[in-house]
């Protein structure tokens, strides 16, 4: 039975390794635009900080890896130049303790369930982030005059592997907030509370994109 979280409530996570699904259906009647939404996770510092670029896992980090190899770091001169491995490829954190998602650009790669896919195995994480936060922002929102007001049923759920069916999840949130007006959003936030980890269902928005969230956290 899943958690159903409300916004702000905190939760200790009874997990250590597990996945990370975000979904969000698109009205399509309300932009002439494909919608490319973007996954992220900045991993923060006591300062409230990522503790160095190589910390914000996204779309477009130095440091990535393989879908079929999870455990080896591609080097970053090998897909630098080569979009198409970028495209294939995952973004990571030095320890691989936030393995990102497959960019999807047009929206297209995942028509049912999830549409992005983040792994997280707490036991790697480094000792100096005390928190991971999680957003979802709108790529090019400023041309394509896109918002999270076309944005419907968005959701951030937990879950272990193998349990990737709708309602096997451990922990989900439901974002039923108004967000017109934003072009990013934190869902949640993953923490340490007294030598455990909680996680705090967020829902704040920005009107700014991934610029906005850098701006914040970096």
């Amino acid at each position: 039975m899943a958690i159903n979280l409300i916004k702000g409530e905190n939760r200790k996570l009874d997990l250590n390794k597990f996945k990370v699904g975000l979904g969000w259906d698109v009205n399509e009647d309300a932009s002439q635009y494909d919608f490319d939404l973007d996954v992220a996770a900045f991993l923060i510092g006591a300062n409230k900080k990522t503790i160095s670029d190589d910390y914000l896992v996204f779309y477009n980090s130095e440091k990535r890896v393989k879908p079929n190899d999870l455990s080896t770091i591609v080097s970053s001169s090998l897909w630098s130049n080569n979009d198409k491995l970028r495209k294939e490829s995952r973004p990571v954190d030095p320890e691989l303790s936030v393995i990102g998602s497959i960019d999807d650009e047009d929206g297209q790669t995942s028509e049912d369930g999830d549409d992005e896919i983040m792994d997280i195995d707490l036991d790697k994480v480094n000792p100096e982030v005390q928190e991971i936060i999680i957003t979802v922002s709108i790529y090019d929102y400023i041309n394509r005059k896109q918002n999270f007001g076309q944005v419907e049923r968005a959701y951030v759920r937990l879950y272990k592997q193998g349990n990737d069916a709708e309602g096997m999840e451990d922990y989900r949130y439901d974002l039923s907030e108004d967000f017109s007006t934003c072009a990013s959003v934190e869902f949640c936030r993953i923490y340490r509370k007294n030598g455990e980890w909680k996680i705090q269902a967020s829902g704040i928005g920005h009107k700014g994109g991934l610029e906005e969230l850098v701006s914040k956290f970096m």
